[in-house]
């Protein structure tokens, strides 16, 4: 793969690929780390009959996880890295709660739901895709993410914050 592509890939995927991986593990410097590591093994051994390259990056970023989770058995609580870049304070104070509150909301979610759900809104995968990707059919999926987004909303309702 020629390094100005893999750089342009890098630059449009990194940060979905970050945020599913983050969602997977909730931890900011192991997830940092496997996203790395997929984009190396993409320059190394990218196959050219590949159809998707969002597809694939997914799929290699939860396949580190996975080996990762068994080699290493880790639980961690970390929180989420923070985000800057707003207009006032009270604007980065709003979106700074908005944030807080949906990533509480995620915590309680159940990992397959987490993951359902950063793949589609934080990675911005495709239905078909992430059916793929899970081995599930897209009507499954879609079913699936519905039954997700009722118990975030329910979750974040439960602790007052108004959806």
């Amino acid at each position: 793969m020629q390094g100005d592509l893999l750089e342009e890939l890098y630059r449009q995927y990194y940060g979905g690929a970050l945020l599913y991986v983050l969602s997977l593990c909730r931890d900011a410097a192991l997830a940092e780390e496997i996203v790395q590591d997929a984009f190396v093994k993409a320059y190394l051994s990218l196959p050219d009959d590949v159809p998707s390259f969002p597809f694939w990056l997914m799929k290699v970023c939860r396949n580190l996880f996975i080996d990762r989770w068994r080699h290493e058995k880790f639980l961690t609580d970390d929180a989420p890295p923070e985000r800057g870049g707003t207009d006032t304070a009270e604007t980065a104070l709003l979106q700074k709660e908005d944030v807080a509150a949906l990533y509480r909301g995620m915590e309680k979610l159940s990992p397959g739901d987490r993951e359902l759900l950063a793949l589609h809104y934080f990675a911005s995968r495709p239905i078909g895709e992430i059916a793929m990707l899970l081995g599930l059919t897209p009507a499954a999926v879609r079913q699936r993410l519905h039954r997700a987004r009722l118990r975030l909303r329910h979750i974040m309702e439960e602790d007052g914050y108004e959806v």
